[in-house]
């Protein structure tokens, strides 16, 4: 095949490399409009699994990337002032810039060609091929000359972030906040070199603009941000790699992944969030699934519906973990007033891919630190604490109210907690309604929808029905639920009345067997 590949990124270089290792024969063109000594990032991190994958399918070029990166078991958390360790975390970090000649001559070696300082404004430039993948980031190119195919959602999230580096080596990966005088500031760093570390700081936009970072220079704003983070930094400075920009975070999704002979990979298809580190392991990912469904299926009319039937699921499923991880660090000042090792343990678990059980696996040590908490400060509510993230997904419990015969009925709903009371919101008039008031005695399942084998079932009564707030509630949950700030008015009957349903748990009983 002719195969033209636009951006000579870690996903584009790692396709181009794997087809031609498959077949010589392939004529396969790179176009990348930097040169290749040129980058706008720092440093990169791998989990363990992803280098696993990496190794499976290339170990040449698995090695090179290892040979040259850091290694560390833990990450750090630093809450007032003081610093959590969780064990058992294996992570690589290398130079983007590393990783990225390492790819060249990986690619060169094998007989791709690559065009740097090669800028393509419009894709009517190229000429034919029989394939042409975007692999061009973010702001595709590609992406955007065939919207109308690929249908694409572009979510500029709230928080403003910053992508710089320093000499001060971080043992391992590491997330502090630190309130200033402006207000928050997070920062995400980890060691990419002997010397170097990638320092990634995002704030809230209500703290850049008090803190006027919106009219800083470069050099002011890395020189504000070092006093900011003077603890972490141990008084080294911060570098911006002559790019400094504070950006809002993408988050990308497209309804469809080809059209035609032309694909996305990547940040072109998607993006997920740096606080789970997973932008660089789906791109290459990707790059493998794609040439993966080329070796089972030979041709692009079959390789392609391949690769997002097979690819999809799980780049939806991390895609929801690194939009949970990034919620939750949006909204983290409803967490702040917590003590170091519970503030910790809340973040370790922010994606909903880890819980309470694997942490004990991973590190025993800290989940015993943090099972001293919990029994020096009980928790007053009914749902255990380790429970609590259920409240925080797509969670549809099952309610049981009973029928005036005695028979059960049974519907499925969204749900909330206050602390005290399970909360459903409902209509006024329908029949759980009806039910609820005049036999208030009902039941739950709360399935957790990331694991099955998870749940909550509580038995308890109304304690209270109110119509106050309902709206404003709705509202809330719409956004858990449907990722909308608004509870769509056209979804409501004309005349609906809401209502917020307060269940007393009398009993729970939590169920998490393989967790």
């Amino acid at each position: 095949m002719k195969i033209t590949v636009l951006g000579a990124g870690p996903a584009g270089l790692y396709f181009a490399l794997l087809m031609k290792k498959q077949s010589p024969a392939h004529a396969i063109t790179l176009l990348e409009r930097d040169g290749p000594n040129d980058t706008f990032g720092w440093g990169i991190v791998f989990s363990q699994r992803t280098v696993e994958v990496l190794k499976d399918s290339d170990p040449d070029t698995c090695a090179e990337i290892t040979r040259r990166a850091e290694t560390w078991d833990d990450v750090a958390v630093v809450h007032r002032g003081e610093r959590i360790t969780v064990g058992g975390n294996r992570f690589y970090g290398i130079a983007r810039i590393a990783l990225l000649n390492i790819l060249h001559r990986r690619c060169l070696d094998h007989g791709v060609e690559i065009r740097f300082l090669t800028n393509v404004a419009d894709l009517s430039e190229l000429g034919p091929s029989d394939l042409l993948v975007g692999a061009d980031g973010a702001n595709s190119l590609v992406r955007r000359t065939y919207a109308d195919f690929f249908l694409p959602l572009v979510d500029l999230r709230q928080n403003k972030y910053i992508w710089l580096g320093t000499e001060q080596p971080f043992d391992g990966l590491t997330m502090g906040f630190r309130q200033a005088d402006a207000g928050l500031f997070i920062t995400h760093s980890y060691r990419f070199s002997p010397t170097m570390s990638t320092f990634i700081v995002e704030c809230p936009p209500e703290t850049w603009l008090e803190a006027g970072l919106d009219r800083m220079s470069g050099e002011e704003t890395c020189a504000y941000l070092a006093g900011v983070f003077k603890a972490e930094l141990q008084g080294r400075s911060l570098r911006s790699n002559n790019f400094v920009k504070w950006l809002n975070f993408p988050l990308v999704k497209n309804k469809r992944w080809h059209h035609r002979n032309v694909v996305l990979l990547g940040d072109a298809l998607h993006t997920a969030h740096f606080s789970i580190g997973s932008g660089t392991k789906l791109a290459l990912e990707d790059a493998l699934a794609l040439a993966g469904c080329f070796a089972e299926h030979r041709t692009v009319e079959a390789a392609l519906p391949a690769f997002e039937r097979v690819r999809k699921p799980v780049v939806d499923e991390f895609q929801q973990a690194a939009t949970e991880s990034l919620t939750w660090l949006e909204n983290v000042g409803e967490h702040l007033g917590l003590d170091p090792v519970p503030f910790a343990y809340r973040l370790m678990t922010r994606s909903k891919r880890v819980g309470y059980n694997r942490l004990k696996q991973k590190d025993p040590a800290f989940i015993a630190r943090y099972d001293r908490w919990r029994q020096e400060h009980p928790s007053t509510g009914a749902i255990p604490e380790e429970f609590l993230d259920l409240f925080q997904k797509r969670t549809f419990a099952h309610l049981a109210t009973q029928m005036a015969d005695g028979t059960p009925h049974v519907t499925s709903v969204w749900v909330d907690y206050d602390g005290k009371h399970v909360l459903i919101n409902s209509a006024k008039g329908r029949l759980k309604d009806r039910n609820m008031e005049q036999r208030p005695h009902v039941a739950l399942e709360i399935t957790d929808p990331d694991d099955p084998n998870r749940y909550l079932a509580v038995r308890g009564a109304v304690a209270e029905i109110t119509e106050e707030g309902a709206d404003e509630h709705l509202d809330k949950l719409a956004r858990r639920y449907l990722g909308r700030d608004q509870y769509p008015p056209g979804w409501k009957l004309p005349g609906e009345v809401r209502r917020i349903y307060k269940i007393a748990p009398e009993r729970v009983t939590p169920w998490a067997p393989f967790r």
